[in-house]
């Protein structure tokens, strides 16, 4: 196996620096060192600049949404129908209807629905006839209002 050491310090210790070349070495150091606070608040302000760019674009959106909510305030249709919905404003000859307790239907079932038509056998006649039946001689488990002031007599 090579000593890469070796070779490193062989190939350095034939480079022959000059006067001129030590000049150059060092003045590229010097601006480097002089120019990097330079380039450092340039960057800086170019990100400055673009974050003001981006407020400045959404203060714009929100007065263009702001002019667009005064102008429909202007329209007379559109403070009529305001008004007939926050303050339950109607017009000469209308009805108001009032929903105070409205009704939460249940969610219905994730069951997947086939496309084709299936057939039941099922005699609905029948049904009926067993239905009117069931119910004509069912025997009720609690007494009716009826018949609990009757007993109580």
């Amino acid at each position: 196996m090579k000593h890469w050491g070796a070779d490193i310090a062989a190939w350095v210790a034939s480079l022959r620096f000059s006067v001129f070349t030590v000049i150059v070495v060092v003045s590229v150091i010097a601006g480097a060192l002089i120019l990097s606070p330079n380039i450092s608040t340039f960057v800086q302000q170019q990100r400055e600049i673009a974050q003001l760019r981006e407020s400045v674009r959404q203060h714009r959106e929100a007065v263009e949404s702001i002019d667009a909510e005064r102008s429909r305030w202007k329209d007379p249709a559109y403070v009529r129908a305001q008004a007939r919905d926050r303050l339950s404003y109607v017009l000469p000859g209308e009805t108001q209807l009032s929903i105070i307790s409205d009704v939460v239907l249940p969610v219905e079932s994730q069951e997947e629905t086939s496309a084709d038509l299936t057939l039941v056998e099922r005699n609905w006649a029948k049904d009926l006839v067993g239905s009117v039946i069931a119910s004509g001689t069912a025997i009720p488990d609690t007494p009716t209002e009826d018949e609990a002031a009757r007993s109580t007599k």
